[in-house]
């Protein structure tokens, strides 16, 4: 399968999902990260946060409850996920309107500027990209020096993980790779950031938080 199938899959995949991704068994995984990578963020002072991969909006809703003051970026590839962003950040009191601007677009070609953000985070998303390196270069790209990466993915043990990452290539929702936590840092370091920890979060989750 090429990169164009795989982001086919996926996008057709998360519309599908999109209206009971925050009640149903898909969403669940990314549900239980969410507390930690919101944790993990006050760990850097930012005035402007990117979401890649940002789904129904979810963690980037937490955020912006938390900062009020923060400008907010969300991009993903579904536009039916992205329909559903935008009506929970107007629900949770009009952000949408302002503060947070929401975009349907691929992570390999963010549509921001350099330097645009002091803050990335990428939950649940990074395992459906089928060129993490460059995604993760455009996240360089956009992030002030010194500013902040935090990404919540999968975490399973070894027979497990090499099991699904025979199989996912082969299923309809677009997913890619598994990741072990070296596999996580190693891409962050080759994109250029200094990891700064990472480990366990939620229930089969990791959490990776790294520097620019």
């Amino acid at each position: 399968m090429d990169e164009r199938d795989h982001k086919q899959r996926s996008r057709a995949a998360f519309d599908r999902q999109a209206s009971t991704y925050d009640s149903s068994g898909y969403g669940r995984h990314a549900r239980r990260l969410h507390a930690e990578v919101v944790a993990a963020v006050e760990s850097f002072p930012f005035t402007a946060v990117l979401d890649v991969g940002c789904g129904t909006g979810g963690t980037l809703d937490a955020i912006v409850s938390a900062h009020p003051e923060a400008r907010a970026w969300g991009i993903d590839l579904s536009a039916e996920m992205i329909a559903r962003a935008r009506e929970r950040l107007a629900e949770a009191g009009g952000r949408a309107g302002g503060a947070v601007d929401l975009q349907v677009a691929d992570a390999e070609h963010l549509p921001l500027a350099d330097e645009a953000v002091d803050l990335v985070v990428c939950v649940d998303s990074l395992h459906h990209y089928p060129d993490p390196a460059a995604a993760l270069r455009e996240m360089r790209r956009v992030t002030r020096p010194g500013g902040g990466l935090v990404i919540g993915e999968w975490r399973l043990a070894a027979p497990l993980r090499h099991l699904m990452n025979w199989l996912l290539p082969r299923m309809p929702e677009g997913d890619v790779r598994v990741y072990t936590g070296r596999e996580l840092t190693d891409l962050a370091l080759a994109a250029g950031y200094s990891a700064l920890r990472c480990g366990p979060a939620g229930v089969r989750g990791q959490l990776l938080v790294a520097r620019r």
